[in-house]
């Protein structure tokens, strides 16, 4: 996707995903730990910088790529009338996704669990991303009674 983008929008302020590929991994396999067995996890709440960000939306959340592109190319889908309040840029986006994660590895073989992932918006502050994440879990806890764990990434 970063060679795409560089040839497409090779003006185009953005950062690298170079090197996220071992963090793509890494996320899915740890996920697909946590959600094991009967008192797994099923609910994440992501915090993340800048860097990477694209490739992990696309790829860990399944954000659609036309969608991506296009908010890379300077499309907007937020009205005029409010556009000069909030910002919309692609390193901000924020995604809420279910999917199913497995830890099939050699004679491993767990269920597919389902588990919702929150990538959250970033605030250009990357000092503030830890608190705005963890904030979002202890909510998400609290909505659930403090009976079902969520995982903090």
């Amino acid at each position: 996707m970063e060679l795409f983008l560089q040839k497409r929008f090779a003006t185009h302020k953005r950062y690298s995903s170079e090197g996220s590929e071992a963090l793509l991994v890494a996320l899915n396999a740890l996920i697909a730990a946590a959600s094991e067995g009967e008192n797994g996890i099923e609910n994440v709440v992501l915090g993340m910088p800048h860097r990477g960000r694209l490739a992990t939306l696309v790829a860990l959340n399944d954000y659609p790529l036309r969608n991506l592109l296009y908010k890379v190319a300077g499309g907007n889908d937020i009205p005029e009338e409010v556009r000069d309040r909030i910002d919309d840029i692609p390193t901000h986006i924020a995604v809420s996704n279910t999917k199913k994660y497995s830890t099939e590895t050699g004679s491993l073989k767990s269920k597919n669990n389902k588990v919702t992932v929150s990538m959250l918006h970033n605030p250009s502050h990357l000092e503030a991303q830890n608190a705005i994440s963890m904030g979002k879990t202890r909510a998400k806890m609290d909505d659930f009674g403090g009976h079902k764990p969520v995982l903090n990434i």
